[in-house]
């Protein structure tokens, strides 16, 4: 296929999800071509569905024949995994969740081996690291993830395959409605649509944007590192009740509460390798987001 920004295309998997959606809009903005690859046959979002560099590839990681057929037919040069089931599904379907976090992994990583990919980047989650009080990962899907950590380590001591692994904390934004967190981003929708809402937890975490979320996945893309990366992505530490006040900065009258279950929130966040790995970059503020979030239901009412 014919090759934009005299480079070879972007194979993103789950390019449908929440951070797949924006990170090929960002990609195609910069003029790369990328593959979009997952099991859902609906187009990326975007204004021009036939977008030029744009191409919709329907797979499934459980299959390795899917993931090379896509690398060897559009000549794909890297790879940003993100293909995952979440929290709920993993814990309703354990054997499943093993098959496409853990099994679909690996198939992503023999298939960047297979056709001589030196790197792939990919999702993590903050869930992989341990917790107390039994020094383990609180969900099987951090259990998963964590898999997928110490699986892409011994990759690169056995194969030299390089990978940087992203673990996000809690992500919101414009679409951002499934999973166990995305009560954050429900909160600022109902606010922009005049709705009362109970955000069902209290927390103190990170919350990142997703525009700065998938800013960082497109960088890394440009890096090459010695040796497997794993960091965090953020890690100024914020609560819900910040997130509230936020949201009523922007509208005065929001009727936005906090249920009081208060959750334990991840061990000490640390991004100082991705900072290292990346130098200066760019930070959404809570309160930025939380605006940018709100502005676009506003904007966009469903």
């Amino acid at each position: 296929m014919a090759h934009r920004n005299g480079s070879r295309p972007v194979l993103v998997t789950g390019a449908y999800g929440f951070i797949g959606r924006r990170l090929v809009n960002y990609l195609i903005e910069q003029g790369d071509t990328v593959v979009a690859f997952d099991t859902s046959s609906a187009p990326v979002d975007r204004k021009d569905q036939q977008a030029d560099g744009l191409v919709h590839q329907q797979g499934d990681i459980r299959r390795p024949d899917d993931l090379l057929r896509a690398i060897e037919t559009h000549d794909t040069g890297s790879i940003v995994h993100l293909a995952a089931l979440l929290i709920p599904d993993c814990f309703e379907n354990p054997v499943l969740g093993a098959e496409v976090n853990v099994i679909g992994h690996i198939n992503v990583l023999d298939a960047a081996r297979a056709c001589g990919i030196d790197k792939v980047v990919y999702a993590s989650s903050i869930a992989a690291r341990p917790r107390p009080p039994l020094g383990a990962p609180p969900t099987l899907y951090g259990v998963f993830k964590h898999c997928d950590e110490e699986i892409s380590q011994v990759y690169f001591r056995d194969h030299g395959l390089a990978t940087i692994g992203l673990r996000p904390v809690i992500l919101y934004g414009p679409g951002r409605e499934i999973g166990q967190t995305a009560a954050i981003t429900m909160a600022m929708k109902a606010a922009a649509q005049g709705e009362s809402f109970t955000i069902p937890f209290r927390e103190s975490t990170c919350f990142q944007h997703i525009d700065e979320t998938a800013d960082i996945f497109r960088r890394c893309l440009a890096v090459s590192p010695e040796k497997p990366v794993i960091s965090d992505m953020a890690a100024e530490m914020q609560t819900t009740e910040d997130v509230a006040n936020a949201i009523r900065a922007v509208v005065p009258d929001a009727d936005i509460e906090i249920a009081n279950d208060s959750r334990a929130g991840p061990p000490d966040l640390d991004d100082s390798i991705l900072n290292n790995l990346l130098g200066q970059r760019d930070r959404i503020s809570l309160e930025d987001g939380v605006r940018r979030t709100i502005d676009h239901y506003r904007s966009t009412p469903m």
